[in-house]
């Protein structure tokens, strides 16, 4: 007697989140099919080549690898899994520093990763006790261990076993929590010092928010750099995506690229499956699941047009976008590392001018990667490869005409900051932009987190990962619980398909 067929799940996006779930459900023995629009898997973890250098697109910092190495053991252990084409463990290296921050007033500072390291140097450059940062660093501790397990790793919006304990545990810890206030004034009480207070501000930048209106619960994330640690993976940070594909392929997983989803279809109130874009005018595809990878906006605008949409969700403010020069740089670079951030002299003024006015202004924080500094392949000898990106509005249409101004402003500042004329030193560059951004991987206005976490609610108000709508429908990434960033997308996927399992 034959077995059943087993249950397919459709996959809109191969972004590392909908990677990531296919993985998880494949292993589970799902029949899974993902439809990429893209040439190519990783959405925004991508990379590039131009005339011998290599470039990292998007994502640059690597924090929480342990979510891969967990995913390469869900494929490994899996019954379906298909050992010759196992790839081998993930391979990637902790760092000893996590950034290099410089000031204008000739400030430099170097974030160790051993803790006494960085505890004295904060003392010895900043010229304050490091008990102060070290005290900091413990609290950041503290209240990540409080919440993760509610806010990271498990829906807000379901009713998981263990919400009773996970709140006992956060109740415990209740005193250390900081729900009132931003995350700046946060800084400001506690540390006082103007460098370390801008240094502690620019964590809000990680999912693209406003350290002046952000909550100060984001506090949890200076754990993941100086707690955690920082990491590089061996390849870069596209290896991430090649790992991803690779345990997929290995479980079965069928991929279609440059091959758009038009709708997602449903009749009473369950999904069918979705209707693909094709020269005769469509292809309908069943599934008993569906997941959808892609922006919430495009998702409920584009592809369920026909369903009621959550506008309050989709109203959010986006997140913060970002315009990128990948520039060829001739000559080497001694003071500059792996993470470089140059800080703007009024950090407050240059967020107001990113909310006003859409660009940072005359005097942006400039941040540079350099992945030849670990990786010497990643760029000709003698040479290296700069990452160097700011932030800007999600507003594609005003930022494209402003890219040569921001070219400028940039170059100026690294020379002021750096005291290198790095014009004369560029031998080719790439320029990604909002509305780049937007075309490349859907994100709505080019923002490249979603929503932004400008709000106290703004966890609560991220779109939920299953639809209360249609049933089989799920949701993973960036613009969805738990929010953006390689770790929140790995961790949305492990939701979704724990979701999946749970109501399928």
């Amino acid at each position: 007697m034959s077995s059943p067929a087993p249950k397919r799940a459709l996959v809109i996006g191969a972004g590392i989140a909908g990677l990531a779930s296919a993985v998880r459900l494949a292993a589970q023995g799902w029949k899974v099919i993902v439809y990429e629009s893209a040439a190519e898997p990783g959405g925004k973890l991508r990379e590039a080549f131009q005339d011998g250098f290599r470039f990292d697109l998007g994502p640059s910092l690597f924090t929480m690898p342990e979510l891969v190495v967990k995913l390469h053991d869900v494929a490994a252990r899996s019954p379906v899994v298909d050992p010759r084409k196992m790839p081998p463990p993930f391979a990637f290296e902790k760092l000893d520093r996590s950034t290099h921050y410089f000031w204008e007033d000739g400030v430099q500072l170097t974030a160790w990763a051993d803790r006494t390291s960085f505890r004295n140097e904060v003392q010895s450059k900043l010229n304050i006790d490091g008990q102060l940062v070290e005290d900091h660093l413990n609290h950041s501790h503290q209240i990540f261990e409080a919440t993760r397990r509610i806010f990271m790793e498990q829906s807000l919006h379901e009713r998981p076993k263990n919400r009773l304990s996970d709140l006992k545990k956060a109740g415990r810890n209740l005193f250390r929590l900081p729900f009132l206030g931003s995350l700046h004034r946060l800084n400001r009480k506690r540390l006082r010092e103007p460098h370390l207070v801008q240094l502690f501000d620019r964590y809000a930048t990680y999912n693209g928010s406003d350290p002046y209106r952000a909550p100060a619960m984001m506090h949890i994330i200076p754990h993941l750099e100086h707690g955690i640690g920082t990491f590089f993976p061996k390849g870069g940070m596209a290896a991430i995506t090649q790992h991803v594909v690779n345990l997929c392929l290995a479980l079965g997983v069928e991929f279609h690229f440059n091959q758009p989803v038009k709708r997602i279809a449903h009749i009473k109130g369950k999904v069918q499956g979705v209707k693909l874009e094709t020269a005769s005018g469509g292809e309908r595809v069943l599934g008993d699941v569906v997941i959808s990878n892609a922006d919430i906006h495009p998702t409920y605008r584009q592809l369920l047009p026909d369903l009621t949409p959550p506008e309050k969700t989709l109203s959010q403010e986006r997140s913060t976008s970002g315009v990128v020069f990948y520039w060829g740089i001739r000559g080497t670079h001694a003071p500059l590392h792996l993470h470089n951030i140059l800080f703007s002299k009024d950090y407050r003024r240059e967020f107001d001018n990113i909310r006003e006015k859409g660009h940072p202004g005359d005097d942006p924080t400039v941040y540079i990667n350099i992945t030849s500094k670990l990786q010497s392949s990643d760029a000709p000898a003698g040479c290296e490869n700069w990452f160097v990106m700011i932030n800007v509005g999600a507003r594609p249409d005003e930022i494209e005409a402003l890219i040569p101004s921001l070219r400028e402003t940039v170059l100026k500042k690294i020379e002021r900051t750096l005291g290198v004329n790095i014009k004369s030193l560029i031998a080719n560059e790439t320029i990604l932009t909002p509305r780049g951004i937007e075309a490349q991987t859907s994100s709505w206005q080019g923002a490249l987190y979603g929503a932004s976490s400008n709000s106290p609610m703004a966890a609560f108000l991220r779109h939920r990962n299953r639809s209360t709508q249609l049933e089989g429908l799920y949701f993973c990434g960036g613009s969805v619980h738990p929010g953006g960033g390689i770790p929140l997308c790995l961790l949305s996927a492990h939701i979704t398909s724990d979701l999946i399992e749970q109501f399928s």
